[in-house]
This record gives C-alpha cells, sequence and structure tokens, in this order.
C-alpha cells in the first residue's frame, strides 16, 4: 500500500514559499497580509481567525457607477452560475463607488497536501486574472 502524502498546516510562510516556487511576485502590505499586487487588481492570501480557512480575495481595481451596477451585476451573476471560483460580488462603501471582489476558499482544518495547496493557489490566482479579463470583455460587449 502507497503511503498517503504529508499533510501540511498552511500558514503565511508556506504561502510565500509557494508563490515564490511558482514565480509569482509578492508583497506583504502595511497590515501584514501577503498579497500579489497589479494594476488590475490585488490578491490577499487569508486565513480565517480560527485558522481553518484559507482565503484568497481578489480586489479589482475598476471602479463602477451606480448607473453601471444593473450591467454590472448581470455580468457577475452570470460568472457565478457557470464558474466555481472565484465567486464575485459587488461592494458598495459609503462613498458609493462599486468595487467588484472575488473569493475562493478552502477548508484547511485538518491540514492539506502541500501538493493541493500549490495546485490550489496557481489556479486560484489564475482564474481571479482570468475573470478581470472576462468582465472587461463582457462590459465592452454589453456598452457596445
Amino acid at each position: 500500500m502507497t503511503p498517503s502524502p504529508a499533510v501540511v498546516q498552511p500558514d503565511q510562510e508556506l504561502i510565500t514559499e509557494i508563490l515564490d516556487e511558482l514565480d509569482l511576485e509578492h508583497t506583504v502590505d502595511s497590515e501584514g497580509d501577503l498579497a500579489i499586487s497589479t494594476s488590475e487588481l490585488t490578491v490577499f492570501f487569508l486565513f480565517g481567525s480560527e485558522g481553518d480557512l484559507f482565503t484568497i480575495r481578489t480586489f479589482y481595481d475598476r471602479h463602477y457607477s451606480v448607473d453601471e451596477k444593473p450591467m454590472l451585476l448581470t455580468a457577475l451573476n452570470e460568472w457565478n452560475a457557470d464558474t466555481m471560483w472565484p465567486k464575485v460580488y459587488a461592494f458598495t462603501p459609503d462613498s458609493g463607488v462599486i468595487r467588484v471582489i472575488g473569493d475562493a476558499q478552502l477548508y484547511i482544518g485538518a491540514g492539506v497536501t502541500r501538493e493541493h495547496l500549490t495546485t490550489v493557489i496557481a489556479h486560484w490566482v489564475r482564474f481571479a486574472i482570468k475573470f478581470h479579463r472576462w468582465l472587461a470583455d463582457r462590459l465592452a460587449f454589453e456598452a457596445g
């Protein structure tokens, strides 16, 4: 019988190692959160307060007006219905400017294999970028 792969408990240090292996440039922000930042989006790698949830949360840098909200929500709902991750949603802070945020989460309370974690991170980051491109194309089509 083949032994089971080793299970690890992910932490910021391990995520940093994996990002380095994947050649993904990253930084730690002023609040101590690990992130990948580009001109179009910022991807954060976060751990739940109980330590049992790993989240990749993407903040897309384009802002939308209230007038664009119906078209935006239609596009976000389409993505969420057709795609497993990231799940995306509109967030409207008090300023009234609408932001798009994407989330993908993995339960890590029992640990995960390093190989699985590496695969998840690579796919989630790729799909965070893919969503950005998809949304830009989708909204350009609607506006055209």
